[in-house]
Order: structure tokens, then sequence, then C-alpha cells
């Protein structure tokens, strides 16, 4: 079934941001390289990603097999999408009928591994 993964938002200090939700509300913030700074609150988490990254979006968690279920219907409803491979994670990227960015996420392990 899926669920809320992430609100994903571009900021010139994606460190800052992120330090703001762990003085805020607790966060948990998780850096990789090559990944955005993560924010985790519960099962959820905040992306702050430099400028230029895949702009601000809402990621929902799918499984392989839902994931592959809803590029055939957004295929079906004449809807562009893109993948992409995040290494740890693929997402599909599509917009709403209102112009907001969504990504369908699958994470290899079936869980983000930098969650806590």
């Amino acid at each position: 079934m899926p669920r809320l993964d992430h609100a994903a938002f571009e900021t010139p200090d994606p460190d800052r941001a992120a330090a703001f939700y762990e003085r805020v509300l607790g966060a948990r913030v998780v850096k990789a390289e090559g990944h955005p700074v993560m924010a985790y609150v519960g099962p959820s988490g905040f992306a702050f990603h430099e400028p230029g990254g895949p702009g601000d979006h809402i990621g929902v968690r799918l499984t392989e097999e839902e994931r592959e279920q809803l590029k055939q219907r957004l295929d079906e409803a004449g809807i562009e999408w893109t993948e992409r491979d995040h290494g740890i994670a693929r997402g599909v990227f599509f917009r709403d009928p209102d112009g907001r960015l969504v990504e369908a996420i699958t994470y290899e392990s079936g869980d983000d591994p930098r969650r806590p």
C-alpha cells in the first residue's frame, strides 16, 4: 500500500534547513554523499536538496510491483513521467493536475537504509 515517504525542498543551505527541523521537531538528521540532507520525523522525512536538484516534490513509497503498475496507469492516462535511479532507490516523477511534482519511490532494500 502506498504511503507518504518524504517532502523534498530545494534550499541554498540544506544543512541549515535540516538543523532547524532537528532543533524544533527533534528530527534525526542524516547526511550521505550524493544524496539530499534528510531530517527524519517518525516514519517520514524532509529531504533538503541544493538548488538544481529534482525540485520541490512529495515522495510516496511504493513496492516495485506497485511502481510498475503506476507507470502503466500513467501511460494509459497520457501522463508524462520520468524515472531516476538514486542508487538506493528508483523514483518515478510525474505531475498532478495542479502541477505539483510527485515521486513514487521504491527502495532496493524495501526501506530507506538511512531511516532510523
